[in-house]
């Protein structure tokens, strides 16, 4: 806490005895605390802001730096530094960077002598706050700070002298109810050098008075308005030292006063009668006096009873309500009120029929009203004044009749008078029991002697039936046409008066029809009814008579008639007039729909795709479609023809059936297949002592088999695969000649493609170059063959030979080889069915020296090979032979 100095080490007590006054003052500066000390200026006014203690002689109290919390700091005589009105002080000794411990000691004052010294630390506090333990008067303290070295203890020590004095202020609030409207405010203090200043506050907060006196004066407080107001008052001591303290104090009181009020709902009659009072704790009573001043009625509490006050005669009247305080204080309060109460009469001068009724009223100013009711009771006439005119009695139909008057007060009283008469005439009724297809109906007269009839027209007025009575025959009304009627009553009373009565009604039935668009497949049903409030509902049924749907209206939901499943239907539309009546028609379709299926009988190569239709009626077609979706060919019918399927080229088709009904409603199926046919083919890489031989297949997961054989057509190695392994190996063994090697792929139809060529093993090739082939001339008897020395130099000639067919062109490649004989494969377009057939060379010959083709060709010489239809492919060394279209 406290920062080291730059001093040298020595001994403090040789320091104070050494240190002349004039270096202590000029070294004030630098001896403040750590938390004085500025890192630029050294202001002594901020010692000042914190009431540290100045640096003064005696040297051994400006060591110690000392804050005066509280109280008045009053210098220094010779011996002490002096502290007025001082209850806390905090001491620091900041000048020691070897200090060990701060202690003080009472050396003087009125308590607590004897504690010896009492710790605290560096920057601590002294209290003397507590007054029980430290009562007022002078105390001298000791302070002392210790270092402890190898010299012993030192320390050093400054005298400090705390004067406390105190003082509390006093407030006595008396009176005959305590602090309610008290009668004295008296202030004071425990000390009676003191003196004292009082203010009395109102409740806003505002100073309504205030003086320095011992007492507020009666005149003051008699002055004070109602309310809560606080006295406060401040007692001032002036110290030894001059110095001021002060104690303030507060107390409360009360001033109010009683106050009632009386309040009258209504001059006449009063509806309410009530007081207040201004104190809760208040008492409050009342009493009514006539004009005499009698009292008639009293009691207690805020309310004079209604049923009291109306319970008094017409008069005149006065009411009091007193309000009595805890104080013993009176306020008196009135109100005045009249009573009066209307009284009619009534006087009819005839109880048939009469011809005056008048009424009277007691108050001049109420209202006079009057009625006539009928033996139920319901007004038929109603007015103001004293007199029913004869002209309004004159319209009064026949029945019992009361008359009322009746007379309400301005105070809304009401006082009523009766009498009762009879008028007499003729009134009859029509009574019909329902406006269409009516069952009953009746008349009525009212006077028993009176003669009743009836008369029964059409809507054009022809009289259709009449009699008497008070009931149309029911037989009549079953027989009536439709149409509307008017049935008139007619009552003749003893009088000769006459009254009639008229009612209307209607004959009506219903009639419904239905009506269905189509007879299949319908998309609208509806029903019609002949009366417009019927109501009409419709049902529908299958052929089994189960219900499939009902509704109301004049429709059946196309929406629900799109979505019925085939078959038989029967539709019903009830009409149900309002009177019960009921009338249905009926109608019947069908629901019919396309919907057909395509069946293919394998997925690849199939021969045979059929499809099927729902209705007879209907019209079925098919249509097959490449994989990019163009027509290859379309028919009518339920299957496909085979021959269709055999033309197929290999590719992706997709067949679909399409079923038109009569209705026009198409539904199509469809299917896919796929047609494949096998083809290898077979490379030598050479044609004498070939290392490699491969071969293709054209349907990937096809079989695919190889096989060397020698001239004589026997096997001599096989295998699987598009490759034969180790061929030079397997070559070795052979004797130098003519071989063949084939490859054979198996489709998983079954389906299989052949293709074969040959080659030569010797022992040594030359290759000189060969003659230009020529042609045998036709009279020759063989062909001559060129030499079979030099079979790999070759010299292939390319001719064109036309079969005379515009739809085929073919190609033939001639080998300057000798070659005993050749195989071809043949491939039957028409029933996919493929041989192998060996040709002799002697054939070969022949058919080159007589100029006829190997190929198929029309005209008058025909080949040995002209049946073999189809696709031929012929193989020898490096003969081959294809057909091509021209398309």
């Amino acid at each position: 806490m406290n920062k080291k100095m730059s001093y040298g080490l020595i001994a403090v007590s040789t320091l104070l005895a050494s240190l002349p006054a004039t270096l202590a003052s000029a070294n004030d500066e630098n001896l403040k605390t750590t938390k004085d000390i500025q890192p630029v200026s050294t202001n002594t006014e901020k010692h000042a802001e914190k009431n540290e203690t100045k640096k003064i002689s005696p040297y051994d109290i400006k060591l110690f730096s000392i804050h005066n919390l509280n109280g008045f700091d009053s210098g220094a005589d010779a011996l002490y530094r002096n502290f007025d009105l001082t209850t806390q002080l905090t001491v620091d000794y900041p000048y020691d960077p070897y200090k060990d411990k701060l202690t003080y000691e009472i050396v003087s004052g009125p308590a607590n002598l004897g504690q010896g010294e009492i710790q605290i630390p560096y920057g601590g506090t002294i209290d003397f706050s507590d007054a029980t333990t430290y009562p007022d008067g002078e105390y001298v303290l000791s302070l002392r700070s210790y270092v402890i070295d190898e010299f012993g203890s030192l320390f050093d020590t400054g005298r400090v002298k705390m004067n406390i004095e105190r003082v509390a202020a006093t407030i006595d609030i008396t009176g005959t109810f305590d602090k309610i409207n008290p009668s004295t405010i008296t202030v004071g203090s425990d000390k009676t050098t003191a003196s004292n200043i009082w203010k009395i506050i109102d409740e806003a907060g505002n100073v309504v008075a205030t003086e320095s006196s011992a007492a507020v004066p009666q005149a003051t407080l008699n002055q004070l308005p109602e309310g809560v107001y606080t006295v406060q008052t401040t007692a001032t001591l002036i110290s030894k030292y001059g110095n001021p303290v002060l104690d303030t104090t507060t107390d409360s009181f009360l001033i109010r006063h009683p106050e009632s009020t009386t309040s009258v709902v209504g001059t006449y009659n009063p509806t309410s009668i009530t007081g207040t009072k201004k104190i809760t704790e208040s008492t409050l009573t009342w009493e009514v006096k006539d004009s005499s001043g009698t009292v008639l009625i009293n009691g207690t509490g805020n309310t004079v009873p209604v049923e009291q006050t109306n319970a008094l005669g017409d008069g005149s009247y006065s009411v009091f309500f007193t309000e009595h305080s805890p104080e013993n204080e009176t306020s008196v309060s009135e109100g005045s009120f009249k009573i009066r109460h209307p009284e009619t009469t009534i006087s009819i001068d005839k109880p048939i029929n009469p011809e005056k009724v008048t009424g009277t009223q007691k108050i001049a100013d109420s209202t006079l009203t009057w009625q006539l009711l009928n033996e139920a009771g319901a007004v038929v006439l109603s007015g103001n004044g004293p007199i029913i005119s004869e002209k309004q009695l004159a319209s009064l139909a026949g029945g019992k009749y009361e008359a009322t008057f009746t007379e309400t007060s301005p105070e809304g009283e009401t006082h009523v008078s009766t009498d009762k008469f009879l008028v007499r005439h003729p009134e009859t009724t029509t009574t019909i029991d329902r406006p269409f297809n009516p069952h009953s109906i009746k008349g009525t007269q009212t006077i028993a002697e009176s003669v009743l009839t009836w008369v029964l027209k059409d809507e054009s007025g022809k009289l259709i039936e009449s009699g008497s009575g008070t009931d149309v025959p029911t037989s009549l009304l079953d027989k009536l046409a439709i149409g509307t009627y008017v049935v008139t009553y007619t009552e003749m009373s003893p009088e000769n008066e006459t009254h009639s009565s008229q009612g209307e009604f209607t004959i009506r039935h219903p009639e419904t029809t239905t009506t269905i668009n189509k007879p299949f497949n319908p998309d609208k049903i509806t029903g019609t009814q002949t009366i417009s409030d019927s109501e009409l509902v419709w049902i529908l049924t299958d052929a089994q008579g189960a219900i499939i749907k009902s509704g109301t209206g004049f429709d059946i939901p196309t929406d629900f008639l799109a979505q019925l499943k085939p078959g038989s239907y029967h539709v019903t539309f009830a009409e149900k007039s309002p009177e019960g009546e009921m009338h249905t028609s009926t109608g019947d379709f069908i629901v019919r729909h396309p919907e057909t299926t395509t069946t293919v009988n394998k997925p690849f190569n199939p021969n045979k795709i059929t499809g099927t239709q729902t209705m007879t009626e209907s019209e079925l077609t098919w249509v097959i479609t490449d994989k990019n979706g163009a027509e290859v060919m379309s028919g009518i019918g339920s299957e496909v023809p085979e021959k269709e399927l055999l033309a197929l080229l290999a590719g992706d088709y997709t067949v679909t059936f399409t079923e038109i009904s009569p209705e026009d409603e198409t539904h199509s199926s469809h299917d896919v297949f796929t047609v494949r046919h096998p083809e290898a083919t077979l490379t030598i890489d050479k044609n004498i002592n070939p290392e490699k031989i491969t071969g293709t297949q054209t349907i990937e997961d096809s079989t695919l088999t190889w096989e060397i054989l020698d001239i004589e057509g026997n096997v001599l190695f096989s295998g699987i695969g598009s490759e034969i392994s180790n061929l030079v190996e397997l070559l070795k063994g052979l004797d130098e000649g003519s071989y063949f090697a084939t490859l054979t792929e198996t489709s998983p139809e079954g389906e299989i493609h052949s293709v074969i060529n040959g080659f030569q093993l010797v022992s040594e090739v030359i290759s000189p170059p060969l003659p230009e082939p020529t042609l045998p001339e036709p009279t020759l008897p063989e062909p001559t063959l060129p030499e079979p020395t030099l079979p790999d130099q070759t010299n292939e000639q390319q001719e064109k030979i036309d079969s005379g067919d515009d739809s085929e062109e073919f190609i033939l490649l001639h080998e300057k080889e000798e070659f005993s004989y050749v195989e071809y494969e043949v491939f039957d377009e028409n029933t996919a069915d493929s041989s192998q057939t060996i040709v002799p060379t002697s054939t070969i010959a022949e058919t080159t020296k007589n100029n006829t083709s190997l190929l198929p060709k029309t005209g008058d010489k025909q080949s040995p090979l002209l049946p073999l239809l189809g696709i031929a492919v012929v193989a020898s060394s490096l003969v081959m032979l294809r057909r091509r279209n021209k398309n």
